[in-house]
């Protein structure tokens, strides 16, 4: 059909059981500009540094090689070239997590709580391209696109608490929240009514490794308020319910608000967010290991603490 003889066909499966893959033309051009040496040290960059984004990649990769820049695309190539695709990257980046996994069960069981002490608290954007409809009828096979007008209107960050009885508080804020903006909404919820000092309600916060939630200073004062902040391990969402329950009030949204609504996006997720303010969050905090028996990772992270490398489990009385 195509006018090829079996020989030409034979080359091209040797050469793809060679790691040389099918896309002949990518592959000259990146190996005659990239040498084995720098394709080598991208590869052990990602083993090292397994969540590293592709731009940060391209960044070292400049300052390694005073001279030379390299593509995202490139990199991404690269990669599945020596087989580290985003599946196999995850995995290594839970593996290296284990021991951050360890070192946070051991500050939750060295801290006596119950449910009504922890505070989960976390960013979360929200926009119109994020409301469209992503089910409907289409071609069988084929992914569902949204055809029409479509005007983008201004985003809606939010700073939000969750607690064992519900959606806390949310503060607001045009663009994105910077350390100054992060501190001062923790010092409003801190000095509310809703948070007393250890052993308190609220009084255990559990936050996400951030730059601005781990800044030292923003720690000694919490503290000097009575509050304990705990930092979840690095690449584990499914430590933190307050992920879920953003996926929930994404889900809400899309129900609620409707392309040619000409009300307010944050007056929509304000709607939404009061169905969240009385919420028993009793079963989704169990299902990210938190429960009246104490912290169990193995049920959100799906291995027994005892298999965890560095971890000893202590002797039953």
């Amino acid at each position: 059909m195509f006018g090829k003889v079996g020989s030409t066909i034979t080359h091209w499966i040797q050469q793809y059981e060679e790691g040389g893959g099918t896309d002949r033309a990518q592959r000259e051009t990146v190996y005659k500009k990239h040498g084995p040496e720098r394709r080598q040290w991208l590869v052990d960059l990602y083993r090292k540094r397994p969540v590293l984004l592709l731009k940060e990649a391209k960044d070292l990769y400049a300052l390694q090689f005073p001279g030379s820049t390299v593509s995202t695309s490139t990199i991404s190539y690269i990669l599945k070239e020596a087989g580290l695709t985003w599946k196999v990257l995850e995995r290594r980046a839970i593996q290296i997590s284990q021991a951050d996994i360890v070192r946070f069960t051991e500050e939750l069981m060295d801290l006596p709580w119950i449910l009504e002490n922890l505070v989960f608290l976390d960013e979360v954007s929200f926009d119109n391209r994020d409301m469209l409809a992503t089910r409907g009828y289409g071609m069988r096979g084929e992914k569902l696109i949204y055809r029409g007008e479509f005007t983008r209107k201004p985003r809606v960050s939010l700073l939000c608490f969750i607690g064992i009885g519900g959606l806390l508080e949310t503060y607001p804020t045009d663009g994105t929240f910077d350390r100054t903006k992060f501190t001062a909404c923790c010092r409003d919820f801190a000095l509310s009514q809703n948070v007393r000092q250890y052993p308190g309600q609220h009084s255990v916060w559990i936050l996400d490794g951030a730059r601005i939630h781990c800044d030292k200073n923003i720690v000694y004062y919490l503290r000097s308020l009575g509050i304990y902040p705990i930092f979840l391990p690095a690449y584990c969402p499914f430590f933190n319910p307050i992920e879920l329950v953003f996926g929930m009030i994404k889900g809400e949204l899309k129900k609620e608000y409707k392309e040619n609504d000409r009300r307010d996006l944050l007056t929509v997720v304000a709607l939404v967010l009061q169905e969240f303010g009385k919420r028993d969050f009793a079963k989704l905090f169990g299902k990210c290991g938190y429960s009246p028996r104490g912290f169990l990772p193995g049920v959100a992270f799906k291995m027994d603490l005892a298999e965890m490398p560095g971890f000893e489990m202590p002797d039953s009385e």
